[in-house]
């Protein structure tokens, strides 16, 4: 009988999902409602809204949620998270409750303090998250999960890039400098603010994929030793040849530390014992 592969992460992932779905869900919900333009007004001027109000900093903190949730089913799954990385999921986690528990400061709410920490909390979170997923590619060096993380930092980066060109754009527009006032009307910075979170998501389920594959990778590995012992190999010296074997045959998973798993690594074959029948 197959061991049922994922089940450590299921929870994990279960929670991320849920959260993070209900963060989108109720983003939309508050598009819906309100009377704010979705292409020119920014998500964080929705703290001030005619209907809705609050709904924003739910959206937000349920989306930190899920985030964290990303980082235990990584953890869980034995995805080689250095410090760095998880120091800046983290990060992007506290981020993005930090802005959603100081608002933004508009004149028809004014408040400075608040407007200044939640605009260094955007700028630390939507940084932290591709730092993070970057200082994930050695690790997963030489596997096919890097290739999932390494499409979903070129769709971030791109989203990233038009949304600081559009913010620069409407700062210089403000400024008074002239031929700025009509290019940032082809940069919305509402639209492009909204492309960059949408990325940001897309890349908390590449991470969320990750885990997935590597929990189920290492479950396979396992099984795999299992039922090679289970077809007639005895115990002892035997056992340890399945164990080499299947690492020879398949990538080999990673412990906690980041290193390959310890158990593993120090299979030797005796050099003393018997030979083995045919």
């Amino acid at each position: 009988m197959g061991i049922e592969q994922g089940k450590r992460t299921r929870p994990w992932r279960l929670v991320a999902v849920g959260a993070i779905g209900w963060g989108l869900f109720t983003a939309v919900v508050l598009h819906i409602i309100s009377s704010h333009d979705p292409v020119y007004d920014t998500l964080s001027s929705y703290t001030v809204t005619d209907r809705g109000d609050g709904m924003l900093a739910a959206s937000v903190l349920s989306l930190a949620i899920g985030s964290l949730a990303v980082l235990g089913a990584l953890h869980v799954a034995g995805v080689p998270l250095s410090r760095t990385t998880r120091l800046l999921l983290a990060l992007w986690s506290l981020g993005m409750a930090a802005a959603a528990v100081f608002p933004a400061s508009y004149p028809e709410a004014p408040d400075p303090v608040s407007g200044e920490i939640h605009l260094y909390s955007c700028l630390v979170a939507f940084l932290s998250l591709p730092g993070a997923a970057i200082s994930l590619l050695e690790p997963l060096r030489g596997r096919p999960e890097r290739v999932l993380v390494v499409r979903s930092l070129r769709l971030t980066a791109a989203a990233f890039a038009l949304f600081a060109t559009s913010f620069l754009f409407v700062r210089l527009s403000e400024a008074g400098v002239e031929p700025f006032a009509e290019i940032s009307d082809a940069f919305p910075i509402g639209v492009m603010q909204r492309l960059l979170l949408l990325a940001d998501v897309v890349l908390l389920g590449t991470l969320l994929r990750v885990a997935t594959r590597v929990e189920s990778a290492a479950d396979g590995r396992r099984e795999f030793g299992r039922v090679a012992v289970q077809a007639g190999h005895p115990a002892g010296v035997q056992e340890h040849h399945v164990l080499v074997r299947g690492e020879a045959a398949v990538p080999r998973p990673f412990d906690q530390r980041g290193g390959h798993l310890a158990a593993v690594d120090r299979v030797e074959h005796d050099p003393l014992a018997a030979p083995e029948e045919a």
